[in-house]
């Protein structure tokens, strides 16, 4: 496979759908809070048996969102890494851009 230099739309796009799809986890642990809440809520109308075994679901959907929660702290962890390194490829970008015009500027001065 032939290197290529990087294109930074690639890395654009990917910080967007990334960007979605954090927004998507964070609508989804809202969504299951509130769901928890009403579950949890029906578990303590119900009668001793039944409540037991509706809490102990509740307990385990609970500790689900949990880990979804710090899946989502990981995801978001991510795209600010991925948001550095365009801001770095950026950099270096500018960089070379500038060295070239100052090799030209250089070079048309010398002859």
């Amino acid at each position: 496979m032939v290197h290529r230099p990087a294109d930074s739309r690639l890395l654009t796009n990917l910080l967007q759908q990334e960007k979605d799809y954090s927004k998507q986890l964070t609508q989804l642990l809202e969504a299951s809070n509130a769901s928890l809440s009403s579950f949890t809520a029906y578990a303590s109308a119900s009668p001793p048996p039944a409540s037991n075994v509706i809490l102990s679901v509740a307990g385990s959907l609970a500790a689900a969102d949990e880990a979804l929660r710090r899946y989502a702290v990981g995801v978001d962890e991510w795209r600010e890494t991925m948001r550095m390194l365009k801001d770095m490829e950026d950099d270096v970008g500018n960089i070379m851009r500038d060295r070239e015009i100052l090799y030209v500027a250089s070079a048309s001065l010398t002859r």
